[in-house]
């Protein structure tokens, strides 16, 4: 069993994507998917109104949070690993908290865009993703 910490730019694709849909029906039987706190602000910052956001906040009151927290000196080794390696504007802040916490909690980023895996080059694997087209 693999755990998962599903980036938002899966959750917005869903609906639309048949191969992002596929690939998390295949992923919710077998394997957990975690969530986190800068994960869940940017999924709930999409909304467009109170109820929106209430609705959004439930989807991910669904899913199981992440158990580890990690340690601010992560995110920033995660965004000097960006700078080191010349990707600094690759991925956003966000994009390298959500990245601490999948390496605290022995996590695999699915994402539909390329900053993770910008961040995984960067870090020389140590932040695993898989990238799922739409």
């Amino acid at each position: 069993m693999t755990t998962y910490l599903v980036d938002n730019s899966i959750w917005q694709k869903a609906g639309t994507s048949a191969g992002i849909a596929d690939r998390l029906r295949a992923l919710s039987p077998n394997h957990l998917i975690i969530t986190c706190p800068p994960q869940v602000l940017e999924y709930c910052h999409s909304a467009r109104d109170p109820r929106e956001y209430a609705e959004l906040r439930e989807d991910m009151d669904e899913l199981l949070p992440a158990w580890a927290h990690p340690d601010e000196q992560v995110s920033l080794d995660i965004q000097q690993a960006l700078w080191d390696s010349g990707l600094v504007r690759a991925a956003g802040a966000f994009d390298c908290l959500i990245a601490a916490y999948a390496i605290a909690n022995d996590a695999v980023i699915l994402n539909s865009d390329h900053d993770f895996s910008h961040i995984e080059l960067a870090t020389e694997g140590r932040v695993r993703q898989e990238y799922v087209a739409a």
